[in-house]
C-alpha cells in the first residue's frame, strides 16, 4: 500500500540531518577524487602550436611556436627530439603535404640530458587561401606526440 504524501514529510523531516551530514562528509571526497584524473592528464606529454600572424596579406611571415608539456626536462627519450613541421597548403589534400624534418643528434654525456620545451619556426607564405600547419615530435623510441592544426589564412593584396 502507498503512502500518502503527507505521511512521507515527517519522515523526510526526520532524516534531513543524516542526509545532509551525509552530502557534507562526502563533499569533500568528490573534490579531492575529481584533482586526481586532472594530475595524471597533466602528466600526458601534449604540444600546443600557435601562429603569429594567423592572417594577413601575401606575403606572409608566420612565426609559428610549439609548447611541449608534460615531459621531465631530464629524459633522454626526447633530448634533442625530432621535429617535424607538417604545412598542407590551399587547395592540397592532407596527403599531398609538405614535411620539413630536423633530427639533431645528442652529442653530450648521458648526465647532460637537457629537452626542450620551445619550438619555433618562421615560414614565408605566397599563395592565397588557408594553410594548415602541424607539429609532430618523435622521441628516441619511436613515441610521437602530435600538436593541434593551426589554420594560417593568406589574403589576396587587393
Amino acid at each position: 500500500m502507498r503512502k500518502s504524501p503527507t505521511a512521507v514529510i515527517p519522515a523526510f523531516r526526520k532524516g534531513w540531518p543524516v542526509l545532509l551530514l551525509a552530502v557534507l562528509f562526502a563533499l569533500p571526497l568528490w573534490a579531492g577524487r575529481k584533482e586526481e584524473p586532472r594530475a595524471e592528464q597533466d602528466k600526458n606529454p601534449k604540444i600546443v602550436l600557435s601562429a603569429s600572424p594567423a592572417f594577413g596579406f601575401s606575403p606572409l611571415s608566420v612565426q609559428m611556436v610549439g609548447t611541449l608539456t608534460g615531459v621531465d626536462s631530464k629524459d633522454p627519450n626526447f633530448c634533442h627530439a625530432e621535429i617535424t613541421w607538417i604545412r598542407i597548403e590551399p587547395g592540397a589534400t592532407p596527403e599531398k603535404n609538405s614535411r620539413l624534418t630536423e633530427a639533431p643528434r645528442c652529442l653530450h654525456g648521458e648526465d647532460e640530458v637537457s629537452v626542450k620545451t620551445t619550438f619555433s619556426k618562421t615560414f614565408e607564405l605566397y599563395l592565397p587561401g588557408p594553410y594548415l600547419y602541424q607539429l609532430v615530435i618523435a622521441g628516441k623510441d619511436g613515441t610521437q606526440i602530435r600538436s593541434n592544426f593551426v589554420k594560417v589564412q593568406v589574403m589576396r593584396v587587393p
